[in-house]
Order: structure tokens, then C-alpha cells, then sequence
């Protein structure tokens, strides 16, 4: 009744309302955007497609996931009867239905590498095909004709039919949005299957709500946690299921996921992914590049808590405000600066605008902030997850999560950064973002070469201990094992991790470390012990680097740092230290870029040598001056 309610509501109020819906604005901004890729002229062979603008790392690529703008492009239809949009989604969804794998062991699905002959890509992402083709045949059915409802209708059930032979397969989240798809193919198909449902409850119940953790967070992405895929698609499924199928124990398990998801929602409304098990597409604005988004996952949960509305408002705010690039969704705010991501890929843009239809379709979503406080919005407080050893903390002036989670085993040693330091840090005004320090993969592999460019020489933006033995490199951000403690102190936060130095492949050395990093109100303390051998080691802190943003030797232990967002003044102050250092600024400063979260930073190198095994600490101070 809710959302029979919701549709008429939408449909009556017309273009008014829809430049109030913040919504709905935006689902008509990114599909006006897509529109415009749109191969046109009927006697191209991919007649309907959707052509990506991204010329890193393939040259103007169709990919076939981008079809999926064909529920987007009919839900703007249903809103704003454009016939543009009806259109576009008939034309799209007809080249779809044309490359629909029809032999051999992937029949009835899509491969996500297109053109794919030899059937050698990956095919998981047919779920992510088939609930778009589905959800926009309900919409468009009356438009097409006698022969587009049967070539549809044939390919939903082909589609099907691959998902309940081949799931559960590859990282969890396609478990859950398997189980919604077969269940809402279910609903419009003209000639369902019962084993679809049969498959869809197996996926939800016994490859999904299975690896709920104590923590309440969903295990199986990459074999561990990844932040960003679970509330950005996983969470958002498993919703829209129980939603379907009018299941409220499963809309609470998927409310309760979502309320701990929630606390790395950071205060700007970008979502911290930087110690997820696929850190390696983190992206501000979803936490990763290509699942569908956290919008729908927000808005379907929000007559669940107050905070899930207010969230998915904030984040909404943060992509129309900090995230396009010339009307795409980028990488993040230095991509424009680089070749290598700009113009960006269209998944994004594509993926975000199915999460922002289904919002808009089956949301209890509110179009006014209210009075939730989402927990970034709260001051004083912090949460350790000791399981996976990533603590999110939140002081007046700071907000910052600390990791050394270190789960490996799906995904290379190089694909997170880890070791207890810090992989996020906001603080309030700092440059264009807030951001003071991000985080990088520990050394950039195009782990998923189709989605992430072609680049050179790049080192990683975590701030890090790092020390190279004859032609070994070593550091604490490789150290997979590291302990990690939490402790209230009286007037701070103290999280600290020892461990031992690593080289990328987890070779040990005879060095050990202990970091802590002590949260104040408006500052920071990193304490660093270093023991084990003789060694000539460097603290490296990258800065991220807004443009204007300027860096000033003021002595021997003192940098400070000016953006040209404020005219305040922050530091970097090595407080004391058991034998001497060198300060330096800026070397390599090129190389310390990343496409994901699309950051460009500033080193500053603290180097110093031990002269023996014994311990040796250094203390460094930042924040506000």
C-alpha cells in the first residue's frame, strides 16, 4: 500500500514536484547525461547502445552493463512523460535483448567484458542486467510492441534461468541481488518459473542473511567486509527483497546492517571505504566505482530510523555538489586534473541512476534533512570493531577511521593499506573536501583492468613507516597480522597497533613497529616506535593537495599547511623524538595520485636512522595551528 501510495504521488504532482524532489532532479540529470552517448542512427550495428566517453584504459568502449540506464530512462519517462526517455529505454533495452548470449555454457547471459566471442568474461553481473530490463518492462510494456514483448519476455526468462543454474557465484553481493532479481522477474515475466522464487529464497536465506556478522556486517565480499559494496548494493538488495516479498524479519536484518554502515558515513556525506576488502575502486561519493549506489539503499530503509533518510540526502548532496565532472559522476576531486580519468567511465553514472530510480519507485524516502542527526553529525564519541581491527572515530573538530584490517585472501597483499594507520582522516574546513589525509592501495595494480586506468609509478597516499634493505622495500601498511587496542583516555581517543615491517609480498624483517594515534579535540598525536635492527627509516604523511593548497618548512620539526578554501593555518610538528631527523618536503610529489579515491597528496617525509635495535620513538602533531 506504501508504495502504491508513493506512485501515485509521483505521478500526479508533476514537473513541480520534481524540482523540489532532490530525487528525482537528479535521476533526470544523470539520464540527460547518458542520453547523449546514445548511438542514434539505425543502421549501426549497435543501434540503442550506450557509448562511454573514456579513452583509459579502452578507447570509447560500449560496456553492456551501461543497458542497465534502461530502467533509469523509463522510470524518467513514468515521471516526467518526456518521450525522449521512453524512447532511449526502448531502443537501449532492444540492443540488450540483442546481445544476449543465446549458446554455449553462458547462455541467457551478458558478459560484463562485451564484445566477449570467445566467452571468456565474467557474467555475474547478469543479475545487474536482467533487474533493469525487468523493472523498466513493467513500465514500458504498453509502448512496445507485439514483437519487443515476446523478445523480452524471452530474454528475462533465459536471464533467469542462467542466475538459477549458475548462483551463488563470485563476491556476495551478487547473492542478494540475484535474490531480488528472480523474485521481481518473478512479478512482471509474462510466464514465470517457480524455481526462480525457489532459487531467490535460497540465495537471500542461505548464501546471504548467513553471513551477517555479530557486528552486523556482511561478510563475503572478497571473502571479508568491503564497506562500500555492502551499503552501496548488497544492503539495498536485501531490502528491496523483503520489500517484494513483504518480509519484515529481513527488512530488520537489512536495517540493522545498514545502521553500522552507516557510522562510516562521514560528515561531508562521502562514504569511507578505505579499509573495505575492494578498497582498490573506492570512490567518495558510493564507496566503490561500479555498484549501484547507496541512495536506494537508504531511501528503501528510511521509514526504518530517521537517520537513513537524512543520509541519503546528505550523500545526494555530496554527488551533486562535489562529485560530477561535467555532468558524470568522477572518480573524485582530482580526477578532472588527470588524463588517465577524465572524462570519466559511464558506470558510475549508469549504476547510479538505476540506485536513484529505485529510490524514487520503492523509497519511503523524505525530501526534507529533518531533525536525524546522522552519527558523523555527533560529536564525542568512537566504535571498534575489534573482529576486523578498523576503528571509525569521531571528536568536535575530526572525524577519522584507523585500519589494520588485513584479509587477503581473494584479493593481492597490495590492494588495501593497512597496519594501524590512519586511512581517512576529515577535518572540519580543511580544504575544498575536508579531507586532511586518504588513503591509497598499497601499490596500484589494475586489479579489475576494465575499470581502472592505465597509470605509472604511483605510491600509495597512506600515511606510512617504510624503510628499503638492499633492493627490499618495507613498511607497516603491508602487515596483514598487525594487533590492534582502543582505549577511552581522558582527554582523547588511543588507538594503537604493533606489528612487524613487511614487504609487499609479507616478508618479514627483523623490525618491528607500534603505532598510535591519540585523537584530541581539534588535533592529533601519531606515536611511532620502531625496534629490531639498525635501520634508516622514514615516516611518510602525504597531505592531500587541493588546488591553492601550499606547504611551508616554518623550522626544523614545523610544516604548515594553508588551503586556499580558509585562511587558517594547520601544522605538522614532529613534538620530540630519541635521536634526530630530517624534515622534507614534496619528493615525488607527482607520484602521490590515485584514480580511486581520485586524491592527489603532498608528502611529507620524516626520516631518520636508529643506530642500533633498541627502541626508538618519534611523536608528530596535526592539526589546526
Amino acid at each position: 500500500m506504501r508504495i502504491t501510495i508513493l506512485f501515485v504521488l509521483l505521478i500526479v504532482s508533476g514537473n513541480l514536484f520534481a524540482q523540489k524532489d532532490p530525487y528525482r532532479a537528479t535521476l533526470q540529470s544523470l539520464c540527460d547525461v547518458l542520453l547523449t552517448t546514445q548511438i542514434s542512427k539505425s543502421s549501426d550495428p549497435n543501434f540503442g547502445a550506450l557509448v562511454c566517453r573514456s579513452a583509459n584504459p579502452e578507447n570509447h568502449p560500449i560496456h553492456s552493463r551501461a543497458a542497465e540506464a534502461v530502467y533509469p530512462f523509463a522510470v524518467a519517462y513514468k515521471l516526467t512523460r518526456k518521450i525522449q526517455y521512453r524512447d532511449a529505454a526502448i531502443k537501449l533495452g532492444n540492443w540488450l535483448v540483442k546481445i544476449q548470449e543465446t549458446k554455449g555454457k553462458n547462455a541467457g547471459g551478458w558478459s560484463e567484458s562485451w564484445p566477449d566471442p570467445e566467452q571468456k568474461g565474467w557474467h555475474g553481473t547478469t543479475t545487474d542486467q536482467l533487474i533493469s530490463l525487468a523493472g523498466a518492462y513493467a513500465i514500458l510494456k504498453p509502448w512496445l510492441n507485439a514483437a519487443e514483448i515476446e523478445s523480452w519476455n524471452h530474454t528475462m526468462n533465459a536471464a533467469a534461468d542462467y542466475i538459477v543454474a549458475t548462483f551463488p557465484l563470485g563476491n556476495i553481493n551478487y547473492n542478494p541481488t540475484g535474490a531480488a532479481t528472480l523474485l521481481y522477474t518473478y512479478k512482471v515475466a509474462a510466464r514465470p518459473k517457480q524455481s526462480w522464487l525457489i532459487k531467490a529464497d535460497s540465495l537471500m536465506n542461505n548464501s546471504t542473511l548467513n553471513f551477517v556478522t555479530s557486528d552486523n556486517f556482511l561478510s563475503g565480499e572478497g571473502k571479508g567486509v568491503d564497506e562500500g559494496y555492502n551499503i552501496a548494493q548488497s544492503i539495498g538488495y536485501i531490502a528491496l527483497y523483503a520489500l517484494l516479498k513483504d518480509d519484515p524479519r529481513i527488512r530488520q536484518i537489512a536495517a540493522n546492517l545498514l545502521k553500522t554502515h552507516t557510522l562510516f558515513v562521514y560528515p561531508n556525506g562521502t562514504i569511507d571505504n578505505s579499509w573495505g576488502t575492494r578498497a582498490f575502486k573506492w570512490n567518495y561519493e558510493s564507496g566503490t566505482k561500479t555498484a549501484p549506489g547507496v541512495y536506494f539503499s537508504f531511501a528503501l530503509l528510511a521509514d526504518m530510523d530517521p537517520q537513513f533518510g537524512a543520509a541519503g540526502l546528505k550523500c545526494l548532496e555530496y554527488l551533486n555538489t562535489h562529485a560530477m565532472q561535467d555532468g558524470w559522476i568522477g572518480y573524485g576531486p582530482h580526477a578532472a586534473n588527470h588524463s588517465s580519468s577524465s572524462p570519466p567511465c559511464n558506470y558510475s553514472t549508469f549504476a547510479r541512476a538505476q540506485s536513484i530510480a529505485l529510490a524514487i519507485e520503492y523509497g519511503a524516502k523524505t525530501n526534507a534533512p529533518g531533525k536525524a542527526l546522522l552519527p558523523a553529525q555527533q560529536l564525542n564519541w568512537y566504535r571498534f570493531f575489534p573482529d576486523i581491527k578498523v576503528a571509525v572515530i569521531r571528536t568536535p573538530k575530526m572525524m577519522a577511521t584507523v585500519s589494520a584490517y588485513g584479509e587477503i585472501r581473494r584479493y593481492p597483499r597490495e590492494s588495501v593499506c593497512r597496519g594501524g594507520s590512519i586511512t581517512n582522516l576529515w577535518y572540519d574546513g580543511f580544504g575544498a573536501n575536508g579531507f586532511l589525509q586518504s588513503s591509497s592501495v598499497s601499490a596500484y595494480d589494475r586489479t579489475e583492468a576494465m575499470h581502472m586506468p592505465v597509470e605509472k609509478n604511483l605510491l600509495p597516499l597512506t600515511s606510512r613507516i617504510e624503510f628499503t634493505k638492499d633492493t627490499a622495500y618495507y613498511a607497516n601498511i603491508f602487515e596483514a597480522d598487525g594487533e590492534m587496542n582502543v582505549l577511552q583516555e581522558a582527554d582523547h581517543v588511543k588507538v594503537s597497533t604493533a606489528g612487524n615491517m613487511q614487504t609487499i609480498k609479507g616478508v618479514k624483517s627483523a623490525s618491528s613497529y607500534s603505532l598510535t594515534n591519540r585523537f584530541y579535540d581539534s588535533y592529533l598525536v601519531k606515536e611511532i616506535t620502531v625496534k629490531g635492527e639498525d635501520q634508516q627509516y622514514r615516516i611518510v604523511e602525504p597531505i592531500v593537495k587541493d588546488k591553492g593548497t601550499t606547504f611551508r618548512l616554518k623550522n626544523d620539526s614545523t610544516v604548515i599547511i594553508k588551503t586556499a578554501a580558509s585562511n587558517e593555518e594547520w601544522e605538522l610538528k614532529v613534538l620530540n623524538s630519541t635521536l634526530p631527523y630530517k624534515i622534507t618536503l614534496g619528493k615525488d610529489a607527482d607520484r602521490y595520485w590515485s584514480p580511486f579515491p581520485g586524491v592527489e597528496a603532498y608528502p611529507v617525509i620524516i626520516s631518520f636512522s636508529t643506530g642500533s635495535a633498541a627502541p626508538q620513538t618519534l611523536k608528530i602533531a596535526l592539526g589546526k595551528k
